[in-house]
């Protein structure tokens, strides 16, 4: 072989390297994720038939479970005869609140007809391993099927999920059928839901539920972002992260694009940040939605206020989140009780930059973190 030909013949061989390295490395974007099919444990591969292949022989046992809400406690045997959808979810994700529609009208619409959700609710923040946290976002956000309290991830581990949310559609058989992480493709879902309670007998031909527009991801400029040191990334503040302690911080203008920074006293902690009285935290961003994760610290309180300005002003009302308040005077705040998600600005189709500040009059609040959309 020729020299050119060795040349050539070692660039395709890289490139075939370089190519298998990218299909294996993790796809995310913007806190939704893609599905890459070497990055899930079920390789066993096969068709019996059907309409879709079999992707496992059988489903992971829950594992480590700690309480079971809705349900007595289940198991992967006593589920065979029906189709089961597994949703790996937590309350505070902005990914799985959006897909928490889809998945209980599925339940919903096919229970009677031999298919069951099973909810595993494996927690990203340690306030969401408490069973009355989770009770009540099962109560808000309408979930009748039995969901499964995941806080060893005993569970996620048995499936080597990695990914909020995440759907495994098995079929009456317990065979893994299909499976998809993150955001979309609920007519997908929903078809192959169909096809397997089809394959059980059952005839599912009802009309699809009708998917809501979600949000552009690729016009999305700013990404999620963590509030604590465990994952903190983007902070323009110009001082050094005191780890666990009050350190002052400050918010130097002009405000880079798509980073935050503090200004007053700041407690920073491995998966939270906690203000002092009058600290603020300013974020210049890109996209049309904007959700925090905040906590009252001392639940059985009042609920405690937080001041939020937009571009210097009162956020319009025409951008304004569910959770946001507007008062007599003409301010824009949140009342911060419970832990959970809150939606602050909602500017539909704009996905423009601007300016977010968020002042903490008094202190008790933690903030966990942002998401966009």
């Amino acid at each position: 072989m020729g020299r050119r030909a060795l040349i050539a013949f070692a660039a395709f061989v890289l490139l075939l390297l370089a190519a298998a390295w990218a299909v294996r490395m993790r796809t995310e974007e913007l806190g939704s994720f893609v599905t890459d099919p070497l990055a899930s444990p079920f390789a066993d591969v096969a068709t019996d038939g059907g309409t879709l292949p079999i992707l496992s022989q059988a489903m992971p046992e829950f594992t480590d479970i700690e309480a079971w809400l809705n349900s007595e406690a289940l198991t992967a045997e006593g589920l065979k005869g029906k189709v089961v959808l597994i949703d790996f979810w937590t309350y505070s994700c902005i990914n799985c609140i959006r897909t928490l529609p889809y998945v209980t009208s599925w339940h919903e619409k096919y229970r009677e007809k031999g298919f069951t959700v099973v909810g595993v609710h494996t927690p990203e923040f340690a306030f969401e391993k408490e069973e009355k946290n989770v009770r009540d976002a099962i109560a808000r956000h309408g979930i009748a099927y039995p969901v499964a309290l995941d806080n060893a991830y005993g569970t996620w581990n048995a499936y080597a999920n990695r990914y909020w949310p995440a759907h495994y559609l098995f079929d009456a058989q317990g065979r893994l059928r299909h499976y998809h992480f993150g955001e979309g493709e609920y007519d997908e879902m929903e078809r192959n839901i169909q096809a397997l309670l089809e394959e059980a007998g059952q005839e599912a031909g009802l009309a699809l539920v009708e998917p809501v527009d979600g949000p552009a991801f690729e016009k999305i400029g700013t990404r999620e972002t963590y509030l604590g040191y465990g994952r903190m990334e983007l902070l323009a503040s110009p001082e050094a992260i005191a780890r666990d302690a009050v350190r002052t911080y400050t918010a130097v203008p002009p405000y880079a694009p798509n980073r935050f920074s503090f200004s007053g006293g700041w407690r920073v902690e491995e998966e939270r940040s906690v203000p002092s009285k009058d600290a603020k935290l300013i974020y210049r961003y890109r996209s049309a939605a904007v959700n925090l994760v905040l906590e009252a610290l001392d639940p059985a309180g009042p609920a405690l206020r937080v001041d939020v300005t937009l571009d210097g002003a009162p956020v319009p009302e025409a951008l304004r989140g569910e959770h946001l308040n507007y008062g007599e005077d003409g301010s824009t705040y949140l009342l911060v009780r419970e832990a959970k998600l809150y939606e602050i600005v909602d500017a539909g189709d704009d996905y423009g930059e601007r300016l977010l500040e968020l002042s903490f009059p008094e202190p008790g609040t933690a903030a966990y973190a942002f998401t966009f959309g």
